[in-house]
Parts: C-alpha cells; structure tokens; sequence
C-alpha cells in the first residue's frame, strides 16, 4: 500500500470541487482584490504622481497594502476566518443537506475516503489562495524594484506562510465541528461561537462591568473591547502587534500539530456519526444540554449590549439584567425549538 494511500482520489477531487469551486472563486478574487489589485493600484497611482511632480522618489504611498502585510489591519483576516469556516461548514453541510453520504457509502469509498478528501482540497484551496497572491505581489516588487517600496518579498511570503498555517487550522476546527453537527448552518454558528468567545468573553465581561460598576473596565481588562469587537481567536493569532516578539515557529508549530490532531477527530467522529441523524442540529444527542445552555449564556451575554447599542438606551444595571435575562430565555426555547424540528422533519 505505501505512500498510495495518502493520494487523493480523483473522483472524489473533482465531485467536492464541483460543489464548492464558485465559492473558492469569491475567496480568491476576494483576497486577491485585497492585496494584489490594491498593491497594483497603489503601483500606478505612486508613478503617476511621480511623473506630475506631485511626490519625490522617496515616498510611496502604501498604507493600505502596508497595514495588511504587517497583520496591523484586522479587517482581512477578519473576513478570510468567515470565509474559510463557511467553506468548511458547505463541505460536510452539502452532503447532508443533500443526503448523499448514504449513497457515497453505498459506494467503494470509505468513512476516511470522505474526510480525507474534503481536507485534501480545502487546504489546497487555502494553499493556492494566498501563494498564488503572494506570487503576484513579489512579481510585481521586483519588477517595481525602483520604488522604495516600505516591505520587501520577505514580509509578502510571511504574509501568506501566516495566513495559510492560522486559516488552516481555522478549516480543521470547523470540519471537526461539521462531525458534530448536522447542519451547514449549525457547522457556521458552532465554529463562530467557539472561536470568538475565547476573546468574546473578556470584552462582554468588561462592558457588563462597565455596566454595574463606577470604575471603567477598560483598566481591568487591557483592550478586550478592540478584541471582541473584531478579532477571534486566529484573528488574533495574526495580529502583529498582539504577538510582538512572540516565538512564531512555536506557534505555527503548535497550530500545525492542532490542525493534524483535529484531522484525526473529524475522521474518528465521523466514523461514528449515525447517519439517519443527518440533517438534524446535533448528531450526538448526548450534546443537546450543553448546546442549548451554552447558546443561551452567550446570548444573555449580548444582550444588554446589543439592546442598549441598537436602541440607544440608557445603560441602567436593571435595563441590562432584563435585556440579559429575556434574550437568554429567548434563546434557549429558540434553539430547543429548532432541535425538535429538525428531528421531526428528517
């Protein structure tokens, strides 16, 4: 057997790249629009002020590129993370949605035929992504090589390196969570709920005490707010000025060594999915309480917030516990109520 078992299989290639290959297209022109069209436009507005007498040579204006190669804009990262958990959640969710693992069982494919190949060609997908942008914009330096440019081809390729090891990992956690729920919708939802309350919580604690006490907890809790208003756990990861001098090669070694691990519990829950739960929330039932109470509290938790933003209320702690309490109730009986009903319709 040897090394052959580790190749993909065509049929199973081209079947996933069917399904996803217009969503891969919004990805890549998305990030390609972000960086390598920006950097180009950049390029040719520079020249042509050059050549009016507008600048001197020893100016270039590349904010926008700049910030994003330097991890100090969020905004990219932000929405590569929605995009990669998206395209993750449609990879398992399709099949369900469509019923159609029943009859690829039914075939000479195997439980880890399936996951592997889905991890082959999103990856890949990542993979090409973001060296097919860094390829574009180290072409376009070094054919520019007269313009000061304030990076070099160096922080274009650790641009990318941290992009595809952070998204990556981002893509296993989500298909880990698509072999505990049922729904493409409840893979999103879940994978979103996990990776923002890492960093989410600290600020919903620093507004509610903002909320309840006298004291500011803007000095209890250093920039949790900028965090949760933005950035989640890879996001965050990413952030340059959060990592500082931090030792990268241990973390993207760690962030590598998870993305395996995480391979390796999609594969051994979806071995033992029971498929007649397709379609439904959860497919471990075992799961419902802890699902349900941990969207309810994650709820309560923005409520105040949100009610008091939206509406433009006035921040009084008994507005806040009402607004609390009412969209933590909501939420629980929303939640049950969706459970049941997707058992009852498959």
């Amino acid at each position: 057997m040897g090394l052959s078992k580790f190749l993909p299989n065509k049929t199973l290639i081209w079947k996933e790249w069917l399904n996803n290959w217009a969503f891969f297209s919004i990805f890549l022109g998305l990030v390609t629009f972000a960086t390598s069209v920006t950097l180009f436009n950049e390029i040719t507005t520079y020249l042509d002020e050059l050549e009016r007498g507008i600048i001197t040579g020893d100016y270039f204006n590349s904010y926008a590129i700049y910030r994003i190669l330097s991890f100090s804009d969020a905004l990219l990262g932000f929405i590569s993370v929605l995009l990669t958990i998206i395209l993750a959640a449609l990879m398992v969710g399709h099949e369900r949605d469509h019923n159609t693992f029943n009859l690829l069982l039914a075939m000479p494919y195997s439980r880890r035929d399936l996951i592997y190949n889905k991890f082959v060609l999103g990856l890949g997908q990542v993979l090409t992504i973001f060296v097919f942008n860094a390829l574009v914009m180290t072409v376009l330096v070094w054919a520019y090589s007269s313009i000061p440019f304030p990076f070099d081809a160096t922080a274009i390729w650790a641009w990318a390196l941290r992009s595809i090891v952070v998204l990556s990992f981002i893509f296993a956690f989500t298909m880990f969570i698509s072999s505990i729920s049922g729904t493409t919708l409840g893979n999103g939802i879940l994978s979103l709920i996990f990776l923002f309350f890492p960093m989410g919580f600290p600020a919903l604690i620093a507004v509610h005490l903002d909320y309840w006490t006298a004291q500011s907890a803007w000095n209890l809790i250093y920039d949790s707010k900028e965090i949760g208003f933005l950035l989640t756990v890879p996001t965050y990861i990413m952030d340059n000025i959060v990592l500082g001098h931090a030792n990268l090669p241990l973390i993207y070694g760690v962030l590598v060594l998870l993305t395996g691990i995480l391979y390796q519990l999609t594969k051994y829950l979806f071995a033992r999915n029971r498929l007649e739960n397709n379609g439904e929330v959860l497919m471990f039932e075992q799961l419902e309480g802890f699902f349900k109470l941990g969207v309810a509290v994650c709820f309560a938790l923005l409520g105040g917030p949100l009610v008091i933003n939206i509406f433009r209320m006035q921040a009084t702690p008994s507005f806040v516990l009402i607004s609390n309490v009412l969209m933590g109730v909501i939420f629980w009986f929303l939640v049950n109520w969706i459970i049941k009903w997707r058992k009852v319709a498959n």
